[in-house]
């Protein structure tokens, strides 16, 4: 109102009756949009998309000169083989093997090969597990021998140093190592193992495409990981792995792994009896008592006479692996303290704590810093600062 009292009538009338001139450009992308001037009739180009031809990607990966394929270059296949949030983790295990530096790498690999030591000394199956997936996701696909290609570019400086590094030889052997302590028939096992057990087969699959894995390079290690990842290997082919692991880890590892089939946690009939480590515990001892726990998940229903007792509580033992097909966890039905059969919660040293957080035993959950792992400041500031860099 106050712009129309201090204009004249007469040019209020005018712009009242003018219409206001729209650009004839207006709604067209920019891109469309004349320039104006002299380059008026140009107009931008929209850069043609990049194609390969069909079968270049699998020509060059199959080269000498070229590095195999990690975790990290099959992010969606990972991301079909089961659980998502499993196969995030193993993608960024795999991504973050890749992403390091040769001294890293070499450093990583000695710190799997010291804990899958200590964790078959102590029977930590689970955490055996957890290695193998770390390992196979740092693990690289199978390649031919050079042989094989014909004439090859040559090999880079960096690939040269990783080859004498033998880095991928070291981790076959580690995840052969750990598996044959495993029972892969077993559900329970397996799903642990997801989605690494999935990824290696898939790196086999891949390479039978282009060739026998007979002519892959380090094919006595492939072979050997092949069959035992095999569900259906025949009776003939055990002999040989047998052989196979006589040469590369000795008899050593096969007794063992003999020994760990007879001494077996049993829930058969539905009554739990400890295996034998767990009984020879001077702490544990059969009540012949039996107290019912149920299944979380399914409701399926075990019985259990063996107790822990220790400062005066009997605690009633369980597995530590649950119900095996639900994956559910038991739960006490009359209210009874349960435990899980694991040695490093019914271990006790002689300060009366669990030797695992006993800082004065050097426990296995215990850190540098003479604290436990799960409440040293420094040690979780570390974790969270690694966690941040991987993401």
């Amino acid at each position: 109102m106050e712009l129309r009292r201090s204009m004249p009538k007469a040019i209020w009338r005018d712009l009242r009756t003018q219409r206001p001139a729209i650009p004839p450009t207006c709604g067209e992308s920019k891109e469309q949009q004349e320039l104006p001037g002299p380059a008026a009739h140009l107009k931008r180009k929209v850069p043609p998309q990049h194609t390969e031809p069909a079968g270049q990607g699998t020509e060059q990966n199959t080269g000498p000169g070229i590095e195999a394929l990690t975790a990290s270059n099959f992010l969606l296949d990972i991301s079909q083989l089961g659980n998502e949030k499993a196969g995030r983790r193993f993608h960024r295990d795999g991504a973050a093997f890749s992403n390091s530096n040769l001294e890293e790498r070499a450093l990583h690999l000695d710190g799997l090969e010291e804990q899958l030591v200590k964790a078959v000394a102590s029977e930590s199956w689970d955490r055996v597990c957890s290695l193998i997936r770390e390992a196979a996701a740092a693990l690289a696909s199978p390649r031919q021998k050079a042989a094989l290609i014909g004439a090859a570019a040559p090999m880079p400086e960096d690939a040269q140093e990783r080859l004498q590094a033998n880095l991928q030889s070291r981790l076959r052997k580690l995840i052969c190592q750990g598996l044959g302590y495993l029972d892969l028939s077993d559900a329970g096992t397996a799903s642990q193992l997801e989605p690494a057990l999935s990824f290696m087969k898939l790196l086999i699959e891949r390479f039978k495409v282009r060739g026998q894995l007979e002519e892959a390079r380090a094919a006595k290690q492939w072979l050997l990981l092949q069959g035992l990842l095999t569900a259906d290997a025949t009776k003939e082919a055990e002999p040989n792995l047998e052989s196979y692991f006589e040469s590369y880890f000795g008899s050593s590892v096969i007794e063992r792994s003999r020994r760990r089939e007879a001494a077996k946690t049993t829930t058969a009939g539905g009554r739990y009896i400890p295996r034998p480590k767990i009984q020879e515990n001077p702490l544990v001892r059969n009540t012949f008592h039996d107290v019912l726990v149920t299944c979380n998940k399914c409701g399926f229903e075990l019985r259990s006479s063996w107790v822990f007792d220790h400062r005066g509580k009997l605690r009633t033992l369980v597995p530590i692996n649950g119900h095996k097909v639900c994956g559910g966890r038991y739960v006490s039905v009359t209210g009874s303290l349960l435990v899980w059969d694991t040695v490093q919660i019914l271990e006790i040293c002689p300060h009366n704590t669990r030797r695992a957080i006993c800082v004065k035993c050097r426990g296995s959950l215990t850190c540098t810093h003479k604290k436990q792992r799960s409440r040293c400041r420094l040690c979780l500031a570390r974790k969270q600062k690694d966690a941040r860099l991987c993401l």
